[in-house]
């Protein structure tokens, strides 16, 4: 009797594993998910390097290095020998358009493949006619230019990918971000300021976001020197986490507008919660945003939040509920809904618990790694 090889399943990741940060979530989300996988097939994390420091440890699944992402010669004859080698069934990609990644080969190797939506989108983007049919000839008819499933993180996403990108209505389901409420919760603020080393008498603002343009930094700069100079009597501080190139140039911007004083510049940070349990509010500013971990983190640990009407926070946030969600471009009105929040403690206290209930029903981590589960297992 000829035995089969159990099969695999292949989680792929697009940094080392010393990466840290939103990643650490993300490998967490899948080792979840591999918990519900693995009687059925060997379940992998694929990381183009591994070094030796991973920033996660993970418990349902093997790590190995193999760069997913490479579609070079070298890096599809790499992916071509670890399929053989190991029966993969499944291939899990992060926001991986279809011909930015080895396609043709796992096709030809019998690897369905499945695509987690997680990129900002620009929702006014608009094709001519052209473009539209070519779309809908090429993906709609002819059904090229997709994966077997791409799994949506919020409605407007999945609302981008039928309306905009064309995808078929069956190759598209929404499977909501979830957070972890058991690491993500409510905490001592006094302990966390000390910790921390930031003022105690101070209503501290925090942003927490990659350092990339449209994450609007810069605006939420010139919303903090409002603040404090509206507000002369209180002690107002603002806590950016996060790096990348643009982040040197806020920090000159923080000086031109005299905030030296008021602001502190984290850098990346691998554990956030320290950070959110210190805020008394978290802003945010992005003009593009699918969903918005930060927010949803921030809410898990009792933080309303103000943010701009990007797509994924008019939907994670509920207006006059959990925190305020202002017009994409009117900074006027975010520099008054932070003032309500410094004006009134009541009020922060009360989104701040309303943002938790939310978070518990809505956002769920078991929820959505079950789903994810469910998905992969679909292809076994």
């Amino acid at each position: 009797m000829t035995t089969v090889e159990k099969p695999s399943v292949v989680f792929t990741m697009r940094y080392p594993d010393d990466t840290g940060y939103v990643w650490n979530f993300t490998a967490a989300v899948r080792d979840r998910a591999s918990c519900d996988l693995r009687e059925r097939a060997n379940v992998y994390m694929a990381f183009p390097k591994l070094t030796g420091n991973p920033s996660y440890q993970p418990r349902n699944l093997h790590p190995v290095e193999l760069d997913c992402y490479d579609n070079s010669p070298a890096g599809r004859a790499a992916i071509e020998q670890f399929v053989r080698t190991h029966n993969v069934k499944v291939m899990v990609f992060m926001s991986a358009l279809s011909n930015t990644v080895c396609l043709d080969l796992l096709r030809r190797l019998g690897v369905r493949t499945i695509n987690t939506e997680n990129d900002s989108f620009d929702p006014r983007q608009r094709d001519n006619a052209i473009k539209k049919v070519a779309k809908h000839i090429v993906r709609r008819l002819l059904r090229m230019q997709q994966h077997d499933l791409h799994l949506a993180n919020s409605v407007a996403q999945e609302e981008f990918l039928l309306n905009y990108q064309k995808l078929p209505r069956d190759k598209v389901i929404l499977m909501r971000n979830s957070v972890d409420a058991v690491k993500f919760h409510p905490g001592d603020r006094t302990s966390a300021r000390a910790q921390l080393g930031l003022d105690q008498d101070r209503f501290w603002l925090l942003t927490v976001s990659q350092a990339r343009p449209e994450k609007r930094v810069d605006r939420l700069l010139r919303v903090v020197r409002d603040v404090v100079d509206a507000r002369p009597d209180r002690r107002i501080g603002f806590i950016y986490v996060g790096d990348g190139p643009p982040a040197a140039g806020w920090k000159r911007l923080a000086s031109e507008l005299g905030l030296d004083d008021h602001c502190v510049f984290a850098g990346r940070q691998n554990d956030l919660v320290p950070y959110y349990r210190a805020a008394d509010l978290l802003v945010h500013a992005a003009e593009r945003e699918s969903f918005g971990n930060a927010i949803v983190e921030a809410m898990a640990c009792g933080i309303p939040v103000v943010a701009s009407a990007a797509l994924g926070p008019k939907e994670t946030i509920l207006d006059g509920h959990t925190g305020a969600v202002i017009g994409l471009d009117d900074f006027a009105a975010f520099t008054q809904a932070v003032l309500r929040y410094v004006d009134d403690p009541e009020m922060t206290k009360m989104h701040g618990n309303n943002a938790r209930a939310h978070v518990d029903t809505a956002y769920n981590v078991v929820r959505q790694s079950k789903e994810f589960a469910a998905h992969v297992a679909r292809f076994l």
